[in-house]
């Protein structure tokens, strides 16, 4: 059949052939997405468009306007999505426009908000199989940029903390294509419902702890807790590099790595959180669940802590009086707390904004979200203030960890233009006078005839 199809057709296959088989290639053709042969096939059911015909071959596709809505009924199916782009402008273009793969989105790597649910983090999981030093588990929310990792003595243990996390895809090593058949009977266990096959090279835990230290630019992993623990550092950078190299993700906001302690935390079974209807699940209504009638959070980062804490309750005595001081602090504050929440309402999911523009997928209005966040936090330390002196350690940890980081903001607002485009590709973000080659060039292209005269004139003269 190759050598029938038209030279865009050639260009899609080689494409095609270079991302893992079960992942779906959107192709962009110029207002549209198109996806052919076996995708379009995958697809098509799923997005509910028609799937046509031409030359032979199967194919469907969407506007590249929509892309976040049709992305995420695919990624809600479960299927993993290659994003591949015109990276030049088919008016100019010699020959066949040139396509690469910008960004791979896989249901445990999702970003978009269309798809994320405010209240619960999105994991991407890794496991490795240590012998008798146990079970090693890595979980990244991309979305947030929060790495965890976690040993267990015991698959029973393992298979808890996942059902726990409840992951949206799990990583296990392969050397033939096909997952670890021990680790992918632990992730079905947890009801996780894709499985990514790994190069079992990503989880050597000499290659992946290398990984780690560049990653992090740290000389060992003393200050995460985790020297000693091979297979600790054999999920997590086993991770880290497939999210790196075979999704082509850029993880610059993961700064930091959290070894899970169970010590003082109370470990709760499947059962037990569902007996005590402690969360909301598909059978049970949030208003009947103890989320539901604890959640007074003002922000998505405060409703995704407390599903967090409601599932790994404290059993160390220092640590429960410290939250009793807090709240007690908040409640006997009543006049302070109103003005507190009304500020903390009006910050944005600020963990995913940060997110996303350091994935490249921001645009100027999460820039803005960020200066506006900064912009309160002198405010709402003047509101905790009262609140510190009364001895509650948690919020005078929390005071003191608030930096409003003035320069950046002076920056975003001296240099965006206070209602910006959703888009990038819109142009008119920067504000006059920022910058005078964009100027010019701004000027040029509003006054194309006058400025073509007077570049003439000049280079006449």
């Amino acid at each position: 059949m190759a050598e029938n199809l038209t030279p865009m057709m050639r260009q899609y296959q080689r494409i095609k052939s270079e991302v893992a088989e079960d992942v779906i290639v959107m192709f962009r053709l110029g207002d549209f997405y198109e996806m052919f042969f076996e995708d379009a096939g995958r697809a098509a059911p799923v997005l509910g468009v028609a799937l046509t015909k031409r030359s032979g071959y199967a194919m469907c596709g969407i506007p590249y306007h929509a892309l976040d809505a049709y992305l995420a009924k695919l990624i809600r199916a479960n299927l993993k999505i290659a994003i591949c782009d015109q990276m030049e402008d088919p008016a100019t273009a010699k020959g066949i426009v040139r396509r690469e793969v910008t960004r791979i989105v896989t249901p445990g790597t999702v970003t978009e908000e269309s798809v994320l649910r405010d209240d619960r983090n999105n994991y991407l999981v890794a496991l490795a199989d240590g012998g008798p030093r146990g079970l090693g588990l890595a979980a990244l929310d991309l979305s947030t940029g929060e790495l965890a990792v976690e040993t267990h003595e015991s698959p029973a243990s393992l298979v808890e903390s996942l059902r726990r996390l409840a992951p949206g895809e799990g990583l296990a090593p392969s050397a033939d294509g096909v997952p670890d058949p021990a680790l992918a009977a632990l992730m079905k266990q947890a009801d996780i419902r894709c499985i990514t096959p790994v190069d079992a090279m990503f989880f050597d835990p000499a290659a992946a702890y290398s990984t780690l230290i560049r990653h992090f630019n740290v000389t060992s992993l003393d200050g995460f807790g985790c020297e000693g623990l091979p297979h600790v550092a054999a999920a997590a950078g086993a991770l880290i590099q497939h999210v790196r190299e075979n999704l082509r993700r850029d993880l610059s906001h993961v700064r930091c790595l959290r070894l899970g302690q169970t010590a003082g935390h109370m470990i709760l079974d499947e059962g037990t959180r569902e007996h005590l209807d402690l969360l909301p699940g598909a059978s049970r209504d949030v208003a009947a669940t103890l989320y539901g009638v604890l959640d007074a959070t003002g922000t998505p980062m405060g409703a995704r802590l407390l599903r967090s804490w409601i599932t790994r309750p404290l059993q160390d005595l220092d640590a429960i009086r410290a939250r009793h001081d807090a709240v007690e602090a908040l409640t006997k504050a009543r006049a302070a707390l109103t003005p507190l929440r009304e500020l903390l309402g009006g910050v944005r999911d600020l963990e995913r904004t940060i997110a996303r523009i350091s994935l490249g997928r921001g645009n100027a209005r999460d820039l803005q979200a960020v200066a506006a966040a900064l912009k309160a936090v002198p405010r709402i330390r003047e509101r905790l203030a009262p609140l510190t002196r009364d001895g509650a350690g948690l919020l005078t940890s929390a005071a003191g960890r608030l930096d409003d980081l003035p320069d950046l903001v002076a920056a975003i607002e001296s240099t965006l233009v206070d209602s910006p485009p959703a888009t990038l590709g819109d142009g008119g973000l920067i504000r006059p006078g920022v910058d005078a080659e964009l100027d010019d060039l701004r000027d040029a292209a509003s006054n194309g005839r006058a400025w073509i005269a007077a570049y003439q004139a000049e280079e006449i003269a």
